[in-house]
């Protein structure tokens, strides 16, 4: 037994939850300590890939949970092939330990999509939380569409968030049998994030825009397709928008992988209405979110988050896989060109506008009603 394998566990577990990155903990964690109280600490593990270093453990504790395993993959300059390769003889190690019953995984992340091939090739069944969704471009959202394509051809128990993607699936030619509509497990982890206490730094923040009488929208930013000519005409947009409204404070957040951090410091950075700041926590965002006007993202949890919370969402993306919020007229496609962006903004702050007392803390149901992970328990038990 090698020293990857920490403890006794594997070898009683039947239902191992895989996380690599921040946002599968946040989607794992509330179907984890579900799954803990339907049957038994002994029967679940949790394992990481380290897909991502320091952000996975800030989204473990922030739900006081810790890895009973950790592959640490994670290399300076790796490549997706290196850590699709990492994940893969990692899963190897601890399948000559032990084959548990059920694999589960999340969304559309290396970890996921090899860690769900692993047991595919070792027969153990595999089941896909958060599957279903859709771009229908392999290169928008890269490599994720590909990612959760490939879960999809392997996975013995489909749980779509909902409607539009169970049908994504049958369509394509999974039993109807095997395709479960739960909802977003990241709804979950969002009622649980906000009856949590604001933390400081945010009430903080929110307070001091709000004293000057500016209105918050908050902006993230990631994707590897926005690099480059994309995103400067995306924060050239920006800028023009927040300097044509003086009523409005633009937060951005900036992301570890620093995909914007360029443009952000050319377009953004010499507006005093504009709080360009370190990377935030889970809990830190769900409450920043709750507290701003509207959303302005490529990020693909926020859409989901913003929409449950009845914020206007801003998707600069040319493709989405979350058409539900589009179609629920909570968000819009804004595209990737200025025009379009700026278009975009405009809807997003005039119905910010118009409804300005809607209640943050009854959620519109469009991707779950934050009880999900209840619903996948259920499955599991009863699956035949």
């Amino acid at each position: 037994m090698t020293n990857m394998i920490r403890n006794e566990k594997i070898a009683k577990s039947r239902f191992w939850v895989l996380v690599g990155t921040r946002p599968e903990v946040i989607k794992q964690a509330a179907l984890y300590i579900e799954l803990v109280k339907k049957f038994g600490s002994d029967e679940v593990c949790l394992i990481g890939t380290g897909q991502h270093k320091e952000l996975l453990e800030q989204a473990l504790a922030h739900f006081n949970l810790k890895l009973d395993i950790n592959f640490s993959i994670m290399k300076d300059s790796q490549t997706l092939t290196g850590s699709a390769a990492a994940v893969l003889l990692g899963m190897e190690e601890l399948i000559a330990v032990k084959k548990p019953e059920w694999l589960i995984v999340q969304g559309d992340t290396t970890t996921a999509a090899m860690a769900g091939w692993a047991g595919f090739l070792n027969g153990i069944k595999v089941a896909h939380n958060e599957a279903g969704l859709r771009s229908y471009n392999l290169q928008h959202p890269f490599p994720e569409e590909a990612n959760r394509r490939l879960i999809s051809v392997v996975a013995d128990a489909h749980f779509a968030p909902t409607e539009l993607a169970a049908n994504a699936l049958i369509k394509e030619g999974t039993d109807a049998k095997r395709v479960f509509i739960t909802g977003n497990t990241g709804i979950d982890a969002l009622r649980l994030t906000l009856e949590m206490k604001c933390p400081e730094s945010i009430s903080t923040l929110l307070s001091k825009v709000k004293s000057q009488k500016l209105r918050p929208v908050l902006m993230t930013a990631h994707r590897r397709e926005n690099r480059g000519e994309t995103m400067n005409n995306w924060f050239s947009a920006l800028r023009k928008f927040i300097d044509d409204h003086s009523d409005l404070a633009l937060i951005y957040p900036m992301h570890p992988n620093n995909a914007g951090r360029e443009a952000a410091e050319k377009f953004l950075s010499s507006s005093d209405r504009v709080f360009l700041m370190n990377p935030l926590n889970y809990g830190e965002t769900c409450h920043l979110l709750r507290g701003s006007d509207f959303v302005v993202t490529d990020s693909g949890g926020i859409q989901e988050e913003a929409s449950t919370l009845g914020l206007p969402v801003v998707v600069c993306r040319k493709t989405s896989e979350r058409m539900e919020a589009i179609y629920a007229g909570r968000a819009v496609l804004a595209g990737t060109d200025i025009d379009g962006i700026l278009k975009s903004m405009n809807w997003a702050n005039e119905k910010s506008i118009t409804e300005k007392n809607s209640d943050k803390n009854n959620f519109i149901n469009i991707f779950g009603d934050g009880f999900s992970s209840a619903k996948i328990c259920e499955i599991l038990q009863s699956y035949k």
